[in-house]
């Protein structure tokens, strides 16, 4: 049976009641909420809280507020004016029934909710895809007319390089001695009038020109002008390209490894961008902890350090969490490199360093390092005489690393 939390305590003014809940020692991660215009309830077990506001409540003004004490409902009133009481006077049967028909009443607008952000959803998602179909189809065009562009260009370079060897050839002057007359230039026409000359010379003292057809060399055509063709490419999560990958074999994979993140506790997927930071990725790991998700936790700090790689409390922490399921390699690691990070080593981070050394002696000596181990341990011990805790753990280590040496030493002897 559960506990009805009688001992609140409530006020008002014109607008709004407020409503302080004790938590009774319990987390306030173990708490459920349901609001409604109506109805107001708090479960956390063993214990439970509800009432019925005299006057409906504007459900989206309202909010609450989980401390490590108490709930505090801030409501708002639908009509601002003082109220005579916190509760409707009615029977308990009634309360029952009403109760029974504001959850109803509730569950049906979540459900539609969600129905209608599902279907808002489907529709964004068309409308991006038919832009995306859109802007690949001005792509293509856009590539196709570069294409013809470039086509015609060729094309037209090549139709003058035709058009130069069809033209006719000019001619050229050629330079023959000959002992006419001096100073006495003769010009001899053709023998056919009417016909075109094929020659022509040109009588000068001692000098004769003939003019001859001959072969020019065809003219070198300019060369092609250059252009960019830029290519893109589509988003891809796993390394094989599109034209390989099978789309529903993918999304199967990917959604059974999400199912799996989200059974450890911790997807960083989900969070928020302003949850996106070291600190909060701490607490995060820390509260993992407290609830020996330990794999939770490595993810936790995991994420934050690829966030922040010189904090060294997240290497500290998933120390801590490696340790306790038993990954005494990677505990070995983490302790280390918050040890590096630790520097210098100053009475601040004291305390953090004693607990890495020790963290990692033990670890050490899970591995079967003991004679390391007892150095470590050792080592805490000298930075703190006075724990009871590292004496008693060092004259452990100590029994067990003589006692190892004893039989090394009877094997050697047998």
């Amino acid at each position: 049976m559960p506990i009805v939390i009688k001992d609140f305590i409530w006020r008002q003014t014109i607008n709004t009641i407020i409503i302080q809940v004790p938590l009774r020692g319990i987390h306030q991660s173990k708490v459920e909420i349901f609001t409604s215009p109506g109805y107001i309830r708090a479960s956390y077990s063993p214990y439970f809280f509800e009432i019925f506001p005299l006057e409906p409540i504007d459900r989206d003004k309202s909010r609450c507020t989980l401390t490590a004490t108490e709930i505090t409902f801030e409501l708002f009133k639908v009509s601002p004016r003082e109220w005579e009481d916190l509760e409707l006077d009615i029977p308990k049967s009634e309360k029952n029934e009403l109760k029974k028909r504001l959850i109803e009443e509730e569950h049906s607008r979540f459900a539609k909710e969600c129905e209608d952000k599902l279907t808002k959803k489907s529709q964004l998602k068309k409308t991006a895809v038919r832009e995306q179909i859109s802007l690949d189809t001005r792509h293509r065009e856009t590539i196709e007319n570069i294409k013809n562009n470039e086509k015609v260009k060729a094309l037209g370079d090549l139709k003058e390089w035709k058009e130069d060897l069809i033209r006719p050839s000019p001619k050229i002057v050629e330079l023959d001695s000959s002992d006419d007359e001096a100073n006495k230039a003769e010009v001899e026409p053709a023998k056919d009038a009417g016909k075109r000359q094929k020659s022509l010379t040109v009588n000068i003292p001692k000098i004769r020109y003939n003019l001859k057809r001959c072969n020019i060399k065809d003219s070198v055509p300019l060369p092609r002008q250059n252009t960019t063709v830029t290519v893109e490419f589509t988003d891809r999560v796993l390394p094989t390209p599109s034209r390989e990958s099978r789309l529903e074999e993918e999304q199967e994979w990917l959604r059974k490894q999400s199912e799996v993140r989200r059974s450890a506790g911790f997807v960083s997927e989900d969070l928020r961008p302003e949850e996106k930071n070291p600190v909060y990725l701490l607490a995060k790991g820390e509260e993992f902890m407290k609830n020996n998700n330990y794999l939770g936790a490595i993810s936790a700090y995991s994420f934050g350090i690829k966030l922040s790689e010189k904090y060294p409390d997240l290497y500290r922490k998933r120390s801590e969490a490696h340790y306790a399921v038993g990954n005494m390699q990677r505990a070995i690691e983490d302790c280390s490199q918050a040890l590096d990070l630790m520097k210098p080593a100053v009475s601040g981070n004291f305390l953090e360093r004693v607990e890495c050394i020790v963290r990692r002696g033990k670890a050490l000596f899970q591995f079967g390092f003991k004679e390391q181990a007892f150095r470590e341990i050792e080592i805490a011990y000298k930075m703190q005489p006075d724990n009871e805790e590292l004496k008693e753990l060092l004259i452990q280590f100590m029994d067990e690393l003589n006692t190892a040496k004893n039989k090394c030493d009877k094997n050697d002897e047998d």
